[in-house]
Parts: C-alpha cells; sequence; structure tokens
C-alpha cells in the first residue's frame, strides 16, 4: 500500500492526467473539424469555379446586314446555303447546294456575280460541299471528287479529280490544297496547285462501335469541317467536344470541354448503298490566342470563346456560324423562315 502511495504522489495526479486526455480530445476534435470546414470550403470553391457559367464577360451581338429573300429577286434567293467564305476586301461568297451555284456580293450585300449549274459537265457541280479562296480573287469549289477552279468573273479555269470522297477543303501556309477526306487511313491529304497529290497525314477519327461496322466506315472517321490559318489547322471530333490542333502538319494538342448540350451521334434510316448519321455541325475560328468554337447541341446552337485555352464565353446563338472575316464580324446562316445570311458584330468588350 505504501508503494502504491508512495507512486501516486510521484507521478501525475488522476485527475490532472484525466484533464490533459480531456484537453487533448478536445484539441483533436478542434483540428478535426477545422480540417472539415477546410475541405468544405475547398469543396465549395472547386464546385463554384465548375457549375458558375462561363461568360461573366459582356458578349452580345448585333444584326448589321442580311442577305436573303423569301421571294422576288432570284440573285438573292437560297435554296439551301451549306458554306459562306469572306474575302480580304469583305465581299461574300455563298455556296448554295440546292440551286448549284456560287453568288457573290460585295461587303454591303450588293449582288455582284453567280456561277455553277448542276450537272456533269465543265464547271458544273454535282455533289458541292465546299469553297476556298485565294488572294488572287479565285474561287475553288470541292465537288464531291474532284476540285473546280474559277477566276474572279466566275469563268472556269479548270478542274481535277480525286481519288476519295473530299469532305472540306482549305489552302494551307504553302499554298496548296489541304482537302479533308479518308484516304489510305489518312485523314489529311495535299494537293499543289495544279492538282498533283503530294502527300496525306494525320489519323483517323475514332467512331463509336455503332458505326465501325457499316459500309464505308471511314467515312464516319472524319470530321465534318476544317479550318487552316497559318501553319495550322483545326478539326473537331464529330462525335464527342475534342478540337484537335495540328501545328507544321504534326498533332499538338487537344481542347476539350465537357459540354452539357452536345448533340449525340445517331444513325438515321438506311440510304441507298449505306447509313446517314446526324451528328454535331461545327466550326471553329483562331485570332490572337482566341478560339470560338461553334457547335450544334441537342436544346440549342451554342458559342463556346476560349482565350489561352480557358472557356470565358459559352452563349447561345441563332443559326449556323459559318465564317468570321478580317474585321470579327460574324456571318450566320439562318433558315428560320427561308435561307439567308446575317453578319453580326460583337461588341467592344471582347
Amino acid at each position: 500500500m505504501q508503494k502504491r502511495g508512495l507512486h501516486r504522489e510521484s507521478g501525475t495526479p488522476s485527475s490532472e492526467r484525466n484533464t490533459k486526455k480531456s484537453q487533448c480530445r478536445r484539441r483533436r476534435n478542434i483540428l478535426c473539424l477545422l480540417c472539415q470546414i477546410c475541405l468544405v470550403i475547398q469543396f465549395m470553391v472547386f464546385f463554384y469555379f465548375c457549375a458558375q457559367k462561363p461568360g461573366e464577360k459582356d458578349f452580345s451581338l448585333k444584326k448589321e446586314l442580311e442577305i436573303g429573300l423569301l421571294e422576288g429577286d432570284r440573285d438573292y434567293i437560297f435554296g439551301q446555303i451549306t458554306d459562306v467564305k469572306i474575302d480580304s476586301l469583305g465581299n461574300i461568297f455563298i455556296l448554295d447546294v440546292k440551286m448549284n451555284r456560287v453568288v457573290k456580293y460585295d461587303r454591303d450585300g450588293k449582288f455582284i456575280l453567280r456561277f455553277g449549274e448542276k450537272g456533269v459537265g465543265p464547271g458544273e457541280f454535282e455533289d458541292p460541299r465546299s469553297i476556298a479562296l485565294d488572294s488572287s480573287g479565285r474561287v475553288y469549289v470541292l465537288d464531291f471528287q474532284k476540285v473546280i477552279i474559277f477566276d474572279e468573273a466566275g469563268g472556269l479555269i479548270k478542274s481535277f479529280g480525286l481519288d476519295f470522297m473530299g469532305i472540306d477543303m482549305a489552302l494551307n501556309d504553302k499554298g496548296n490544297f489541304l482537302i479533308l477526306g479518308a484516304r489510305d487511313n489518312q485523314l489529311f491529304n495535299v494537293y499543289d496547285r495544279e492538282g498533283k497529290y503530294l502527300y496525306s497525314f494525320g489519323d483517323l477519327v475514332n467512331s463509336p462501335k455503332e458505326f465501325a461496322g457499316l459500309k464505308g466506315a471511314s467515312l464516319f472517321r472524319t470530321p465534318l469541317r476544317l479550318w487552316a490559318n497559318g501553319n495550322k489547322i483545326f478539326v473537331m471530333n464529330p462525335y464527342k467536344y475534342e478540337i484537335w490542333l495540328y501545328e507544321n502538319e504534326k498533332i499538338k494538342g487537344k481542347l476539350t470541354r465537357r459540354s452539357p448540350d452536345y448533340l449525340k451521334p445517331e444513325l438515321k434510316e438506311e440510304v441507298p448503298g449505306g447509313f446517314s448519321a446526324v451528328v454535331s455541325g461545327n466550326f471553329i475560328f483562331e485570332e490572337n490566342n482566341t478560339i470560338y468554337v461553334y457547335y450544334d447541341g441537342e436544346k440549342a446552337s451554342w458559342l463556346d470563346v476560349f482565350e489561352d485555352g480557358k472557356l470565358i464565353i459559352s452563349k447561345k446563338v441563332k443559326g449556323i456560324l459559318s465564317a468570321i472575316d478580317n474585321k470579327g464580324k460574324f456571318y450566320f446562316i439562318e433558315s428560320e423562315d427561308y435561307s439567308k445570311i446575317c453578319r453580326y458584330s460583337k461588341n467592344k468588350g471582347l
């Protein structure tokens, strides 16, 4: 008993030990609570930045020009507009695939000329897809499996054939034709200005499994459009929000986003020789480290704006964005009542 008592006297009293234990538990509880609060704050901040809508910058479009009529002057009536290009002087070139013609207007929307018609003869269109322009005034029309070249007055210069189905076309920084389409499992096909094939590059897109077994499945492994800017090339994966950037003909990176309203691909009824599919239409334009991305959603059409790879704006738009000129004007194809081209200017906040 004495030893036990001496031991208690030389050690820490029981009540004091209990007090210290209680204090330690309180400190641990407080630390745990503080950690939990910090985690909650971090998650709140994270979800705030993820959930907040891009577009805090003021961005609006003001219509300033409209080209198109429901009835009246034939030069202003369109069947189905699929492509629009703007030259360095602001002249507007419109490809009408239903009427099989290219129509040229000046910057103010005044008719200048038209050329092309349905057929398989010289200068005629069988299945026109897109147009391209050069600095000399020439107009290039991608027509299914050939390229037709016109002078600035709409006169036929020449044409040359392709051994694959062309999807879209542009001129690269060397002045050669850059034609999008599946050829020998390559995506981009380069031809010189005389129509001589040079080489191909770029991997095809991986299509969903429901498309892989179809006849002509390679057609479902190509983007729908291409954009060339100097030594850069942009294409968009037709099956998801994924933009591929090529620089000097090498893949440099991909820009992705989890869009809540991206139009998912859908197979439609069988057509002669195969199937058709509905996928999201898109448009890409780059200017001074700013990238504009138009795409079709299931509920609306959208225009996203990225600065230095960061999404700053996502805005619902009307129509199909088809061109942006050298003054920053936006050209939309609209067809609510009838086919027309509308030009919009943007506010000064962007």
